[in-house]
């Protein structure tokens, strides 16, 4: 049964947790808060037995009833995460705080420490003499001859001597008899690294395949990352892809990556699909890239809902002096699914090419165009064989319905963007007859109107319609944000291209 505490120190306690939920000092992480907060509200309740893992999971980090611990490291996860944010908090900001608030390691619940004027240990704070360890003998038997300081001294600094030879006689035996196998063991992830590359596709987590994309890219498994949980999904739909198995597994909690590269300019993909079920404000994550400043942001948030495909893209990035790009990924919820890395000849964006068909497009200027992506709504059309179109390219499928495009891009960057369009189904050219006013439409672009009411037919009757506007800036997160508003019948596009703006 738990003892009760004096109001006085209870009113203290509470006064502690308020303090850390209210000061900032958490960070941004509302998983560290919603745990600190259950399992402190339980201790105030007289309820430390209750706080447990799945009480911890289902209660206050909002995982279903049927949370299972060997497959949802989230409470570890977090308690890891909180333990240190605490520890770093009572060695800054809270050094001088009168009560400290502690994760103790081997369970999760709450300690209140009492600091005193003195900054030492209030005397019930004091540590417990631990168990395992033995009682002390009682005087009666202690031995009658106790060691003097010096001749103390010299024996415990002969003994390190001892010990440190028979180690490193020992550490030379094995290294010599086992040369090949010690090698290999003593650093298994740097020797597990692959050779540098100039491109990489990673597929991050463990048991995932070698896939090849319907652009025709293959996506390769890599063990390039230490820390973390690897996590693999259960085979679902995601929104916005061609291809959802990049989304089916992934990395999450601390890890740090190393990716070794051959010398240049890269620019980085991170691909991310929210496929959880948790509640909402649950997903932030924190990418840093060469021990530079992290970028935080919340999965859901960025794709605009769970299930979607969303990507974060940083260009402009070198190896650093080992060869290698590092990256440091913090997640308490969210995974990591994928990471691309492509060469690029400077820090710009390199030029994203989007056709609406579900491969590769090779157009006549030799553009690659990538199969459909980015997308949310709508659906793939094919055109019919009667029309009659300039270019069956780019032209051969489109995007029709009620639809937006989330295009990643460099945050606050200024790209040029251009869209392309013909009309699958109007007009004396093709199957349904109607002319101009059969098909008009409105475009928007971060919250702008840049397109009203288009109509394809009145402006290029038989022809494709092609419409580029320059100086779009990018949204702070780093999106091109294309919706598609219907005016008369649905909207429709063909490809889009977004290229930086040339420099002036």
């Amino acid at each position: 049964m738990q003892t009760p505490v004096a109001p006085e120190r209870l009113q203290a306690e509470r006064d502690e947790l308020n303090w850390l939920l209210t000061s900032g000092v958490l960070g941004r992480s509302s998983n560290l808060a919603r745990m600190l907060t259950f399992v402190c509200e339980k201790h105030f309740q007289g309820q430390d037995d209750q706080i447990t893992e799945y009480s911890i999971a289902t209660e206050a980090l909002g995982r279903r009833d049927h949370f299972d611990p060997q497959d949802d490291t989230i409470v570890r996860v977090t308690a890891h995460s909180l333990r240190k944010r605490l520890q770093e908090i009572y060695q800054t900001d809270g050094v001088n705080r009168p009560v400290h608030i502690q994760i103790p390691l081997g369970n999760y619940m709450p300690s209140f420490v009492q600091i005193g004027a003195d900054g030492t240990l209030g005397a019930q704070d004091a540590p417990a003499p631990d168990a395992s360890l033995g009682q002390a003998l009682p005087d009666a038997h202690l031995p009658d001859v106790t060691p003097q300081p010096k001749r103390l001294s010299r024996l415990l600094a002969a003994a390190a001597i001892l010990a440190t030879v028979f180690l490193l006689c020992g550490y030379y035996f094995f290294a010599h008899r086992n040369a090949t196998k010690t090698a290999v063991a003593a650093t298994p992830d740097l020797q597990a690294l692959p050779q540098p590359k100039n491109t990489i596709r990673t597929l991050m987590g463990t048991g995932r395949k070698t896939y090849v994309d319907h652009s025709g890219y293959t996506w390769t498994p890599g063990n390039y990352c230490s820390g973390g949980d690897n996590v693999t999904v259960a085979a679902q739909n995601i929104m916005g892809t061609e291809d959802p198995y990049l989304y089916l597994g992934g990395i999450r909690g601390i890890a740090h990556c190393i990716f070794p590269i051959k010398p240049g300019e890269y620019e980085i993909h991170f691909h991310f699909a929210e496929t959880s079920d948790l509640q909402t404000a649950t997903h932030p994550a924190v990418l840093s890239i060469n021990a530079g400043t992290g970028i935080g942001f919340d999965v859901v948030d960025s794709a605009g809902g769970d299930g979607i495909a969303t990507s974060y893209v940083w260009p402009g990035i070198r190896p650093e002096n080992d060869g290698a790009i590092h990256v440091d990924y913090t997640s308490e919820a969210s995974l990591l699914n994928a990471v691309e890395i492509l060469p690029a000849d400077s820090d710009n964006l390199l030029p994203v090419r989007i056709a609406t068909s579900p491969f590769s497009i090779t157009d006549s200027a030799n553009k690659l165009w990538l199969s459909d992506r980015y997308f949310v709504g709508g659906r793939r059309g094919v055109i019919p064989d009667s029309a009659k179109t300039a270019n069956r390219g780019i032209y051969s499928y489109h995007r029709v319905g009620r639809f937006h495009y989330d295009i990643p891009v460099a945050p606050l960057g200024m790209y040029r963007v251009t869209l392309y369009f013909s009309e699958p189904w109007f007009g004396e050219h093709n199957l349904v007859n109607g002319g101009p006013g059969s098909r008009i439409f409105n475009v928007s672009c971060n919250g702008s109107m840049i397109l009203k009411n288009l109509d394809i037919i009145a402006e290029g009757g038989t022809n494709p319609v092609v419409k580029t506007f320059d100086n779009i800036q990018a949204s702070t997160r780093g999106k091109i944000e294309l919706s598609f508003i219907p005016v008369v019948n649905y909207p429709e596009i063909n490809a889009i291209e977004v290229v930086p703006e040339p420099s002036r």
